[in-house]
């Protein structure tokens, strides 16, 4: 479990720094204009938010409550990746092993 904690920090404090970066250096909205401009651009746009919503189900299945599911829809739709390693780093931190991490501490793999 060691090494999904630190992977996910530095995942999470990755994902922080490059969104940070672009909001910096970038232009949003032109630049997201001209991405949704592009066949490609609105392709990976899809792809990319059907694997959010796909980890999302995963995240709101563990949480077991409509409104921290809810909450997280919001964050990973919003901050995407940064929120999905800031919650499998949180999840991470209190699970013992790695079926505690994708079930939850108080689901058993049979429920």
């Amino acid at each position: 479990m060691t090494l999904v904690r630190g992977f996910a920090a530095v995942a999470t404090l990755t994902m922080l720094a490059v969104i940070v970066w672009g909001l910096v250096t970038g232009d949003f909205t032109g630049e997201g204009a001209e991405l949704l401009g592009l066949v490609w651009g609105r392709v990976t746009l899809v792809d990319l938010y059907l694997a959010f919503t796909a980890v999302w189900a995963w995240i709101a299945w563990r949480e077991g409550s409509v409104g921290r599911a809810v909450l997280w829809a919001v964050l990973v739709a919003v901050l995407g990746s940064l929120a999905i390693w800031g919650y499998v780093w949180w999840a991470a931190r209190g699970a013992t092993d790695v079926q505690e991490l994708l079930v939850g501490p108080h689901r058993s793999v049979t429920s």
